[in-house]
């Protein structure tokens, strides 16, 4: 109970600090991407490869953080991470706080819901513009879309688009 207080309020305050301070410029360019990932969604590495890879010419390097409720997926799989990962006073281990410091051009925020530990690994990310949905709290992404991301055909046009825009901008 009180590690779960502590976090809130570490939460809170990384939050404050995050907000408002992106700004997409004219020359924008997608070369990196992070996904913020909820493990119990039906996608993996390469839906968002072959996405990108769709879109896209040139070559876009990649950091997945996938975030399992369980602490039993994060053993065996590569970028998976837990609860654990962030000791009782609010601290990443080396591990997250270094695939979050990665600085990329986009983020996509790949989850539905409204847990504190998504939201927290989505926002202490460096990164220039944010795709999101909105069952979660809004204030944490750029774009917003108003689906959810079990519709991967969906977000796969809407995602489309949006890039499109990007690139004639």
């Amino acid at each position: 109970m009180f590690r779960k207080l502590f976090h809130l309020i570490k939460y809170k305050n990384d939050f404050n600090k995050r907000i408002s301070t992106s700004i997409v410029r004219s020359d924008f360019k997608v070369k990196s991407v992070r996904v913020v990932l909820d493990k119990t969604l039906p996608v993996d590495e390469n839906y968002f490869k072959n996405l990108l890879g769709e879109i896209t010419d040139s070559k876009i390097l990649f950091t997945f953080i996938k975030f399992s409720h369980s602490t039993e997926n994060t053993l065996s799989e590569k970028y998976c991470y837990d609860k654990n990962h962030i000791n009782f006073f609010g601290n990443f281990t080396e591990k997250l706080a270094k695939a979050c410091k990665r600085k990329v051009d986009l983020q996509i925020n790949f989850f539905d819901n409204n847990n504190l530990y998504l939201k927290w690994i989505a926002i202490k990310g460096e990164y220039k513009l944010s795709f999101g949905f909105k069952k979660t709290d809004i204030r944490i992404n750029d774009v917003i879309f108003d689906f959810l991301p079990l519709q991967t055909d969906t977000f796969k046009n809407e995602f489309r688009k949006y890039i499109k825009v990007l690139k004639t901008i």
